[in-house]
């Protein structure tokens, strides 16, 4: 009998341990992983847009691990934003994540039954999410179905007319960040309206990108006391030619 006690309380002592040592190692394991969770995002290349949509997206993650497969998701819930290209995200160990977000490029603004943005390709992205001051295109045919959201506006005009626009910055920015209106008028050219509100530059309606440099270069000839702002209007319309009227 005692011989059968003494086995009753070697079996009760080695499941205590066992059960003490599953706690022990959950506990351990537990811990483990918390040193996992996320607790730092970092957010890079928000340039034109509003980053507090990205910020609210990105609050949830911090209930992940960084192992998580979750962030897939996450990447392609950003992908549903018109005005992101491409989001990257990469882990930084033990518990931050960093996402790259790849932004289109606002390029000016279209009145349809709605303002939209569209970018340097000619994509139609909404207003909410830009605060920026760009070049508005008038006169320009504003049926809705020519702007679709997300997609490239079916309109041949107003692509050439953002091509002209992308070329301006890049090349003279300028004379692209003094642009009030890009104007669309009834003999078909193409004008500029500064943003004095009182100088039209008349490009025509040929060789648009020639007429830019030619206006950077009568800029450039100019007296230092002297800007393009202070004439009423250059015409540029002719060959090898500015004809100008001041104010």
């Amino acid at each position: 009998m005692l011989k059968q006690f003494y086995k009753s309380i070697i079996s009760m002592t080695a499941f205590l341990v066992f059960v003490i040592g599953i706690c022990t190692l959950s506990f351990n394991w537990s811990n483990f992983k918390k040193i996992y969770d996320i607790d730092k995002i970092n957010i890079y290349g928000t340039t034109f847009f509003d980053q507090s949509i990205i910020d609210e997206k990105s609050d949830v993650l911090k209930s992940y691990s960084i192992f998580d497969r979750e962030l897939e998701n996450y990447k392609n819930e950003i992908l549903k934003f018109d005005h992101i290209i491409d989001c990257k995200i990469s882990r930084k160990f033990p518990s931050t994540i960093n996402i790259t977000i790849y932004e289109r490029e606002p390029i000016a603004l279209i009145s349809s039954d709605e303002l939209i943005i569209l970018d340097s390709e000619g994509v139609c992205l909404p207003v909410e999410y830009c605060d920026l001051s760009l070049p508005i295109l008038s006169n320009f045919k504003s049926n809705p179905e020519l702007y679709p959201k997300g997609s490239k506006t079916a309109s041949t005009n107003v692509l050439g007319s953002i091509s002209l626009m992308k070329f301006t910055k890049d090349n003279y920015s300028i004379i692209y960040n003094n642009i009030s209106e890009f104007v669309f008028n009834e003999e078909s050219e193409y004008e500029i309206i500064l943003k004095n509100g009182r100088t039209r530059i008349f490009l025509g309606s040929q060789n648009l990108k020639e007429k830019i440099k030619y206006l950077e270069s009568f800029q450039k000839t100019l007296k230092e006391e002297k800007n393009i702002t202070d004439f009423r209007y250059i015409d540029l319309r002719f060959n090898n030619q500015v004809i100008v009227k001041e104010v």
